[in-house]
C-alpha cells in the first residue's frame, strides 16, 4: 500500500499513537520494534487505513440520489429493452455502510416507482477485516443516529446487541477486497 500522498500530519499522528500504546518514546526504538514485529507492522497498517463511513454519511448527497439520481437511472432502464442488471460500485466502502445505505435507497425507489429490477453493488475495499465486518452484514445500536426509525424497521432486524441488515438488502451487495491503486478498473 502506497501511503505518499496521504497527509504527513495525519501519518505522524497515527505513528504516535502506535508509539505510546507500545511505550515508546523514540522514532527509531520504534522502527526497530516493527522491524522485529510483524503483529505491530499489521497494526500501523490498520491504523493508517482510516475507514470512514456512516449509513447515509453525506445525507445531501443521499437525498440527492434517492429524489433524482435512482428515479432517473430506474425510468431510464424500465424504458429500455428488456430487464437489465443495473451495477454500482462503491469504492473505498470500508465496513459497508454506505453500500448498504445504496442498496437501501435503490430498494426504496424500485417500491415507489412500482418497478423491479436485479441490482447489483460492488463495494471494496483495501481493508480484507473490514471487508468481512461489513459482509456479515451486523452493526451496533448506535446505527439508530444515522437511519430513520422507518428504515431501521424495515431494513434491518435485532440479533442480539446489534442491528442486522435484511438478507434482501444484503444480496444486493458483493464485498471484495481490492486495491485500486495496484489493480485500477
Amino acid at each position: 500500500v502506497d501511503f505518499t500522498f496521504y497527509k504527513p500530519s495525519t501519518v505522524t499522528r497515527r505513528i504516535e499513537r502506535r508509539m505510546t500504546i507500545n511505550q515508546t518514546d523514540d522514532i527509531k526504538d520504534y522502527v526497530a520494534f516493527l522491524a522485529n514485529n510483524s503483529s505491530e507492522v499489521m497494526a500501523l497498517y490498520r491504523e493508517l487505513l482510516i475507514g470512514v463511513t456512516s449509513f447515509f454519511r453525506d445525507q445531501e448527497a443521499f437525498d440527492c440520489l434517492a429524489q433524482h439520481g435512482l428515479p432517473e437511472i430506474f425510468k431510464n432502464v424500465n424504458a429500455g429493452a428488456g430487464s437489465r442488471e443495473i451495477r454500482f460500485w462503491v469504492a473505498g466502502c470500508s465496513t459497508g455502510e454506505e453500500a448498504y445505505s445504496l442498496a437501501i435507497l435503490a430498494r426504496d425507489s424500485m417500491e415507489a416507482l412500482g418497478i423491479s429490477h436485479d441490482v447489483k453493488i460492488f463495494a471494496t475495499d483495501i481493508d480484507r477485516d473490514a471487508i468481512h465486518f461489513a459482509a456479515n452484514g451486523s452493526f451496533p445500536e448506535s446505527i439508530a443516529a444515522d437511519v430513520s426509525p422507518r428504515l431501521l424497521a424495515k431494513y434491518f432486524y435485532k440479533k442480539e446487541e446489534n442491528f442486522q441488515i435484511a438478507r434482501n438488502i444484503r444480496e444486493m451487495v458483493v464485498f471484495a477486497q481490492h486495491n485500486l491503486i495496484r489493480d485500477p478498473p
